[in-house]
């Protein structure tokens, strides 16, 4: 049965949310009331966002199923590109395995790459699922859970002060400064910024260097322990911090919070943060053998997938891959796309990646595009998926100079929800 996929009209918002609230089963709101709230938010981020828009698939004129899409400026190892993203992908109840969902995907990757994107991105609500469709993993999140005074207390208190929505340029600014300077960071909105003070869980302090914010943690409390109010967590939402000043000022706050709170709980893409802390341990008292200490948990989420390789060339203006010359094929399988592999000829000239000429190849590299995809991010080595059999070396001998060339990048850090 042939669909149709469009932006959703105004009058459609309601029958949308009617089915995101049925398709996904930790949802247990399910009054009309709510059913309303929802879509007059949906609508009013469609209308006023400026890079949000909600799309519906339709069969016989009856909505199927929806997502949302968002138009992304994305940090490519230094170069501001345009990225695709795509949430709320929900299927009608009585319609799922009738490949809604795939048609919906089909559609994001088909619009992003039409608008000039050679990425799309998506946090998976199951990673095997989106694999299949060529996603591959980005960087791991890691949930520390610290004790207030294992943060340094060598920091500066002199800066620091609570903002508020005077402050919202300061902030944005100083996001977006550190956004174009870490790979993988997606810049911030002024819609963005809006969202953050309409959230009144939200608290946020910031450190000043003159005029400008160089620093800033959001955060909320939550409780420790159900039966006594006076035991809580204080849950960091966003830590952004342009120096190491400014990071010893943050850092010097929540130390002092030990008075009232038992852990300082923090998501972050840096597997690092032992280096910083005086106990790293997450409190669980979990030992890992022979003599390893628990001090986080990790998941993957966020996944990329390439959608247009000719045009990520261009977009990796900013890469510099080990100073390597060499001129090479890849063969780059896509089941979710079409049959046969893509074959693109590149070359690498003192590091820097551009198109080759086929008589110029001295070897193959064959991949599945969401191996590829995580490559070309940063998010794994060459090393690592040539170790692991993920990709296939016509010259294992050329496996040490694709090794150089794939080392030592910076891993794409993304600090944004969607």
């Amino acid at each position: 049965m042939e669909s149709t996929i469009r932006k959703l009209a105004e009058d459609e918002f309601l029958d949308f949310a009617n089915i995101a609230i049925q398709a996904f089963p930790a949802n247990k709101e399910n009054t009309p009331e709510y059913k309303e709230k929802l879509a007059a938010n949906l609508r009013r981020i469609h209308e006023e966002s400026g890079t949000i828009e909600f799309y519906g698939l339709f069969r016989n004129g009856q909505l199927l199923g929806g997502m949302r899409l968002h138009s992304f400026e994305l940090n490519l190892f230094g170069n501001i590109v345009p990225v695709g993203g795509v949430g709320l992908v929900a299927v009608h109840f009585l319609h799922k395995k009738e490949k809604v969902a795939k048609e919906l995907i089909g559609y994001f990757i088909r619009h992003f790459r039409e608008k000039g994107a050679s990425i799309a991105m998506l946090y998976p609500f199951r990673p095997d699922f989106y694999k299949k469709m060529g996603f591959g993993y980005g960087t791991k999140m890691n949930q520390y859970k610290i004790k207030p005074d294992s943060f340094p207390a060598g920091g500066s208190k002199e800066g620091l002060a609570m903002l508020g929505e005077a402050d919202k340029e300061r902030i944005r600014d100083c996001y977006n400064r550190y956004a174009k300077k870490t790979n993988g960071m997606i810049l911030k909105t002024a819609y963005d910024i809006e969202a953050l003070f309409k959230n009144p869980e939200n608290r946020i302090l910031g450190v000043f260097n003159g005029d400008e914010v160089s620093g800033y943690i959001v955060y909320g409390f939550e409780q420790a322990d159900k039966q006594n109010f006076l035991r809580n967590n204080l849950v960091i939402r966003e830590f952004i911090y342009e120096t190491p000043d400014a990071l010893a000022s943050l850092a010097k706050f929540l130390n002092t919070q030990s008075d009232q709170i038992e852990r300082i709980i923090l998501n972050t893409q840096d597997d690092g943060l032992e280096y910083l802390l005086g106990d790293a341990r997450d409190g669980s008292d979990y030992l890992i053998p022979s003599v390893f200490h628990e001090t986080n948990r990790a998941g993957v989420g966020l996944m990329y997938k390439i959608i247009d390789i000719e045009k990520m060339i261009g977009d990796l203006e900013g890469r510099v891959f080990g100073n390597v010359s060499a001129c090479f094929s890849l063969l780059v399988h896509d089941s979710f796309d079409t049959a046969a592999p893509v074959t693109i000829i590149v070359r690498l000239e003192d590091g820097k990646l551009s198109k080759g000429k086929a008589e110029y190849s001295q070897f193959n590299i064959e991949l599945d595009i969401a191996d590829f995809s995580s490559l070309m991010v940063g998010a794994v080595g060459f090393r690592k998926l040539h170790r692991f059999g993920r990709l296939k070396l016509s010259k294992p001998e050329f496996a040490p100079l694709m090794e150089k060339a794939f080392q030592g990048d910076e891993k794409p850090i993304c600090t944004t929800p969607f």
